[in-house]
């Protein structure tokens, strides 16, 4: 029955609010993009705060994120297709990955809790954003690292499949180990959560970010001298 809801239900609940709650929030309902408010959509500017440190844990915590979504989409056709060789590069590449995201994600939090103005500064939806990170990451590493989990990405590949041609089959999980059907339900619960957070920000349009001029931050005192 609770496969069944996590891996038949819950995906469908998973797509729908992530693609229509970010473009809700991006529209407000109306198809007009200066309807979002650009304060309810990017993030707080913390950079002042850790300057020191911001930088290599920030790097990490990108890069990251760009080698897990590559290497998840190799192990997930690979998976679905048996290529074994795209799995295997799926868990060598995403426990790299996985590394450098769990060190950005750490730090984020521990900024939070560190430093005085950024914990001040700091929301709810922060808090809560950062610690479904931390419990996926958790999960995807222990697997990965510790126990040493190995071909799941076949059953799960055919599944992620099944979702996608619409004949969702929860039984292609059912053999599979406990902690990677949590690292999957985490990372769908994230992705529900996600467009009612800060994190929105990554999907703005007109998609310019790589190449738009950088943004000048500067201190108080750096503007009196």
């Amino acid at each position: 029955m609770l496969d069944t809801f996590f891996f038949t239900v819950l995906p469908y609940v998973m797509l729908s609010v992530f693609f229509g709650g970010t473009l809700f929030r991006a529209f407000r309902g109306r198809w007009v993009w200066s309807a979002r408010g650009d304060f309810q959509w990017t993030t707080r500017s913390t950079g002042f705060f850790g300057r020191a440190s911001i930088g290599p844990a920030a790097l990490s915590l990108h890069w990251g994120i760009a080698i897990l979504l590559v290497s998840h989409i190799v192990g997930f056709i690979g998976g679905a297709f048996g290529f074994v060789s795209w799995v295997a590069f799926f868990r060598w590449a995403g426990l790299l990955g996985g590394v450098l995201f769990l060190y950005g994600v750490l730090w984020a939090f521990l900024r939070r809790l560190l430093i005085r103005q950024l914990r001040a500064m700091s929301n709810a939806d922060d808090y809560i954003a950062l610690l479904l990170l931390l419990t996926i990451a958790g999960f995807g590493l222990y697997q990965a690292a510790l126990t040493q989990i190995f071909g799941v990405s076949f059953p799960a590949g055919a599944w992620i499949a099944s979702i996608l041609r619409l004949q969702p089959n929860a039984e292609l999980m059912a053999a599979v180990p406990l902690l990677n059907k949590l690292h999957i339900i985490f990372a769908q619960v994230f992705f529900i959560y996600f467009p009612f957070s800060k994190l929105v920000h990554i999907s703005s349009f007109p998609f310019d970010y790589a190449t738009r001029s950088f943004i000048s931050v500067r201190t108080y005192w750096a503007l009196k001298k």
